[in-house]
């Protein structure tokens, strides 16, 4: 929407970052990214469901879910606030499906553009989002403002500082050439550990915390099937741009069915602040 039809003018910078991304490697229009996504919440909603229980979570709470995906945690949510409400946002919602679950709203919009007015929620909640935003400090003062005193903003990004340490040159080519070909369509690795913490801060959040989860890879768990899809679903671009040959992928994929094989592949950094009372 631009100034012409009413609505905000994005800034060059956002628009192109926002191109590469929806028509990029996790772009909804591939066949194989809801099993992508779904992957990742057997992989994670574990972790997510605690932190956000630790936050205090009552039955009466208003809850966002920014970038919701396939909406696993906005309908956990919408469970345990039966007498609240839950508002899972998009930009792309043909993932999403309230069910019978009357408490949980389904928008689509873009967290740069929708509109909430400040006080309207009690948690603020965003899982792999911000990694991929032109300019997420602005967009989490902008999640700040929305809410509630006493309210939670809880953000959860995968780091990846594991990689060039790894013991094994297989699995560590293939996870660099995933860091760059996300890279290249605006997604940042390193962000949430060099800025997550200073952003909740600047955004006026007090009582912050941090708390981080390795991803292990080679025990057969849910993190393998998640890391067979992700490359299921980049392989022919990684082959495609040079970044790996098909044997080098196919070896790279070889390490989840060796025996001896275990490694970190990257950490889900999660950290929180509340808006002051």
């Amino acid at each position: 929407m631009s100034q012409a039809d009413g609505g905000p003018e994005r800034p060059v910078g956002e628009a192109a970052a926002l191109d590469r991304y929806s028509a990029g490697v996790l772009s909804h229009e591939r066949p194989t990214e809801l099993k992508r996504l779904q992957a990742l919440e057997r992989m994670s909603d574990g972790w997510t469901r605690q932190v956000l229980a630790d936050r205090g979570l009552r039955g009466d709470w208003r809850c966002l879910e920014l970038g919701a995906g396939a909406g696993g945690i906005a309908r956990w949510l919408a469970g345990q606030c039966p007498d609240g409400r839950v508002v899972a946002l998009d930009v792309d919602t043909r993932f999403l499906d309230a069910g019978r679950l009357g408490n949980l709203d389904i928008v689509q919009g873009d967290l740069r553009e929708a509109e909430f007015p400040p006080g309207s929620f009690d948690l603020v909640h965003a899982r792999a989002l911000m990694m991929h935003l032109p300019d997420p400090e602005r967009m989490i003062a902008r999640a700040a403002r929305w809410l509630a005193p006493g309210g939670w903003l809880v953000l959860e990004d995968p780091v990846n500082f594991t990689t060039d340490s790894s013991p094994y040159p297989a699995w560590r080519r293939a996870m660099r050439a995933l860091e760059e070909i996300l890279a290249a369509q605006g997604g940042d690795l390193t962000w949430a550990r060099r800025r997550q913490t200073a952003a909740l801060a600047e955004a006026g959040l007090t009582e912050l915390g941090l708390s981080v989860h390795p991803l292990i890879v080679g025990d057969g768990g849910a993190v393998d099937a998640f890391m067979r899809l992700f490359f299921e679903q980049i392989g022919p671009e990684l082959i495609a741009q040079n970044r790996l040959t098909e044997a080098q992928l196919a070896e790279g994929l070889a390490m989840l069915d060796d025996p001896g094989f275990l490694d970190v592949t990257h950490c889900l950094y999660t950290g929180w602040g509340c808006r002051p009372a």
